[in-house]
């Protein structure tokens, strides 16, 4: 009976792509390798534990690999499914790996992930599905403020890691700002600077909570879409039920237009 080998890896795109290319390298049987990157501490019996470093040469080698045999949609596929706050991702996204490079897999030279009787191919494309769908709902609901030397600032708490999935998309929409939006959930912060490329800070601490109590001395454009929204809002078609299936409670704790306790600040 062999050992299973298990892969210990951070939890990042970084990680588990290091992680995968770590684990290939070893050329023991794929089916016996777990990625995993939640170290709960117990020891089982059969197992052999390797502690695997995040190295971006190495997961720059995978994520080359992906994008010249794979394609752009599988690439993308395993992106977000790294995002994902699961546990068993890893061993997902590399068992679906195994099955997309690996000569004897079911989806070698193909494009797409359409073998969703594979158990780990099909949970890859779950948590593609769970994050693509929160990642969109925050591209409708983040909601910057401008803070001193005007920058604007976004905070979110999302259940998925986005940080790295918002950057494409902010980075083009206001190429030539400064903004930051910050996690506090995860405690790190994606920051840009005006037509550079944006840079992630892992480190958490007071300096970004203080961010969030910071705010834009006047006010004027918070005020401006409160006003607008109010002026929009017809009181007897109120739906509230229909507004909550629109627009989920988690989703406003950070949003101008139903921020009450900053609004009061305002006016006072």
């Amino acid at each position: 009976m062999e050992n299973t080998q298990v892969f210990y890896c951070e939890d990042s795109l970084e990680g588990i792509l290091t992680g995968v290319y770590v684990a290939w390298e070893k050329k023991v049987r794929h089916g016996n390798v777990e990625l995993r990157t939640e170290n709960d501490g117990d020891m089982e019996f059969f197992c052999e534990y390797h502690y695997v470093k995040p190295e971006s040469f190495l997961a720059a080698k995978v994520w080359n690999t992906m994008r010249k045999k794979l394609g752009k949609e599988i690439t993308e596929n395993i992106c977000y499914a790294a995002a994902a706050n699961e546990k068993e991702k890893g061993t997902a996204i590399y068992r679906t790996l195994v099955e997309c490079l690996s000569r004897y897999g079911s989806l070698y030279g193909k494009k797409y992930l359409d073998n969703l009787k594979n158990p780990y191919v099909r949970k890859v494309m779950e948590l593609y599905r769970r994050v693509n769908n929160e990642y969109h709902h925050y591209l409708g609901f983040l909601r910057f403020s401008q803070i001193s030397h005007r920058i604007l600032f976004a905070v979110c708490s999302p259940e998925n890691d986005l940080l790295l999935l918002f950057q494409e998309h902010f980075a083009d929409r206001f190429q030539g700002e400064y903004w930051i939006i910050y996690d506090e959930r995860r405690e790190k912060a994606l920051l840009h600077a005006p037509n550079k490329p944006c840079v992630l800070y892992r480190d958490g601490g007071e300096k970004w909570k203080d961010l969030m109590d910071a705010e834009d001395t006047e006010g004027d454009y918070e005020e401006l879409f409160r006003g607008f929204c109010q002026h929009i809002s017809i009181k007897e078609r109120e739906n509230r039920k229909l507004q909550q299936n629109n627009l989920p409670l988690r989703y406003r704790k950070h949003m101008v237009e139903f921020d009450e306790i900053r609004r009061k600040n305002l006016h006072d």
